[in-house]
């Protein structure tokens, strides 16, 4: 099985976190063939971002909305099926060369319709009254089990009863009767086994007979096959004694007649291992099917699969908080993580390869893999990684931008065969359009949280390019203070980032702005806010507000 590893942007998407996971799994996948590393979003695209999509005309990513881990990410064992008609015998047989005592039954679509057990298929034998009146076997299930040749092919199906003879015609019944045909009636057939002592065609007369089988020491008359076949009689031929012919002939029933079809406790491959422990618990049963989304079994399922397990493989990208990340990263094994962000709360169970550098966009970092491991880009993600640098960087204007950043973006305009400056103008132009945008989906569409010494801060940034912010501001500011109330920030901040200007006029909620006033020297009695120069939450913003916190 080929492993799956999940490279992962943050939380509330903005560029770098959709492009910059697409072109690692890119390069992973060109290196690292050996894996099938999956890039995703977790949550939707932005204007922006959809700009840079389509113009490249690249696919979104899927959207991942937790790593829990589920059925499907177990190492459980594959599926032993057998079908409605397979024989007792060909089931004991596969339990004996797979070591498992239990098969999933299915229909003819695939689907599962039973289980049958070793106990189900010793009790039937132990049962078995020399009779198939539960049901018809398949002629090729009575074949199959004598290790026989079928010499005259008749009806493909018997129902009815068993009888021997062997010495002048003397019949051994299910109930030990004398005469051969004394159990066939009520629509049920004979199936008559035969040895060294019968009376040839003779046999042909005995009533109901639709099945005979001819033992190692019976002789066969070629007039009895040719009145046989004329009066439509299977023939069968078995390199057995007659002893070993009628043990035998009984395990051709199939296990349709034996297995059970109610109540079938199993697991689908999309359910979450925490779900499906409780109910392990309660059935004391040692396997359980595991079935995909058209109720196909795929597997088998125990409970060591489920002491045993690892999490969901995932490469963390533009993020290295868990309030951040995905829902359910504490269950996830993190393998990687390709940040340009402070260090902040994720932890590891094992050492990791962890590249985090002072840049301004992890889309660099990337760019930097690629260059160091000799290859180039394709086309369409040399403009992603393009597009990521120019919106975290704001075209270079940002404080975080760095020299490598510059490089970066320049090697890639070039394999991208774009210009800089006026695809810049067109990504921003998009990214800002707020146009037709609810105050949540505007807040939120590049919104990061932290927990700063208990505290819980969330900032928000807006680029403007052409925009009213006066109406924009009053919008805003009554929909955070709802939030901030409903979900209990400390401080709650949003940066309406002036692109042109360069500089941002910051909002403040939460109940101790004073943090604020001490991180930037201002008073908040000053409305509106500008911060000129301050463009940057990461480098700007949040550094300040850090030290503000851990000053009190």
């Amino acid at each position: 099985m080929t492993t799956r590893i999940y490279v992962i942007g943050h939380r509330n998407p903005d560029t770098d976190s959709i492009a910059s996971p697409i072109a690692y799994a890119h390069l992973k996948n060109v290196t690292e063939p050996g894996a099938e590393h999956i890039p995703v979003r977790l949550g939707p695209p932005n204007r922006e971002t959809r700009f840079v999509l389509d113009y490249f005309r690249v696919e979104a990513p899927m959207l991942l909305e937790n790593v829990y881990t589920q059925v499907k990410d177990l190492m459980f064992d594959e599926a032993t099926n057998v079908s409605l008609d397979t024989s007792m015998r060909s089931a004991w047989e596969l339990m004996a060369q797979t070591g498992f005592k239990s098969l999933s039954v299915v229909d003819g679509r695939g689907k599962l319709v039973g289980i049958v057990t070793l106990g189900d298929i010793a009790e039937a034998y132990l049962a078995s009254s020399g009779s198939f009146l539960r049901g018809k076997v398949p002629v090729r299930n009575i074949v199959g089990a004598l290790d026989g040749d079928l010499v005259v092919e008749a009806k493909p199906e018997f129902r009815g009863v068993v009888e021997v003879t062997s010495h002048g015609g003397v019949g051994i019944g299910e109930y030990g009767g004398s005469r051969l045909g004394a159990q066939a009636g009520s629509g049920n057939g004979v199936l008559l086994i035969v040895g060294r002592g019968y009376i040839g065609p003779e046999v042909l007369e005995t009533p109901g007979l639709e099945v005979i089988v001819l033992t190692q020491e019976a002789p066969v008359f070629p007039e009895l096959l040719g009145e046989a076949r004329r009066r439509g009689i299977t023939v069968i031929r078995t390199p057995h004694g007659i002893y070993e012919t009628t043990r035998r002939v009984s395990q051709s029933e199939p296990v349709s007649h034996i297995m059970t079809s109610a109540d079938i406790v199993s697991f689908s491959l999309e359910e979450q291992v925490d779900d499906i422990k409780e109910t392990m618990l309660r059935y004391k049963y040692r396997y359980f099917p595991v079935l995909d989304d058209e109720g196909r079994p795929v597997g088998k399922i125990a409970r060591r699969h489920v002491i045993d397990y690892t999490g969901k493989n995932v490469i963390l990208v533009d993020h290295n908080e868990k309030s951040q990340s995905v829902e359910g990263i504490e269950q996830a094994r993190i393998v990687e993580i390709i940040d340009h962000h402070r260090v902040g709360s994720i932890e590891t169970g094992e050492p990791i390869v962890f590249i985090n550098r002072p840049l301004g966009s992890t889309a660099t970092i990337v760019d930097e893999l690629y260059c160091q491991r000799g290859v180039e880009p394709p086309r369409p993600i040399a403009g992603l990684m393009l597009a990521a640098i120019l919106s975290d960087t704001l075209a270079f204007k940002s404080p975080t931008c760095t020299p490598e950043d510059v490089r970066a973006a320049r090697r890639l305009g070039q394999i991208a065969g774009v210009d800089l400056e006026e695809f810049a103008s067109g990504m921003f132009s998009a990214g800002t359009s707020l146009e037709g945008k609810s105050e949540a989906e505007i807040f939120f569409g590049d919104f990061k949280e932290s927990r700063i010494r208990n505290l819980r801060v969330g900032v928000s940034q807006v680029n403007t390019y052409h925009t009213d912010v006066a109406s924009l501001r009053k919008r805003l500011k009554e929909f955070m203070e709802h939030l901030q109330a409903d979900r209990g920030y400390d401080l709650l901040l949003l940066m309406l980032t002036d692109i042109i200007g360069e500089g941002s006029e910051l909002l403040v909620m939460g109940n101790q702005p004073e943090i604020v006033e001490r991180a930037f020297g201002v008073s908040l009695k000053d409305e509106p806010l500008f911060l000129p120069g301050v463009i940057s939450r990461k480098k700007q913003v949040l550094p300040r507000i850090i030290r503000a916190i851990n000053t009190m």
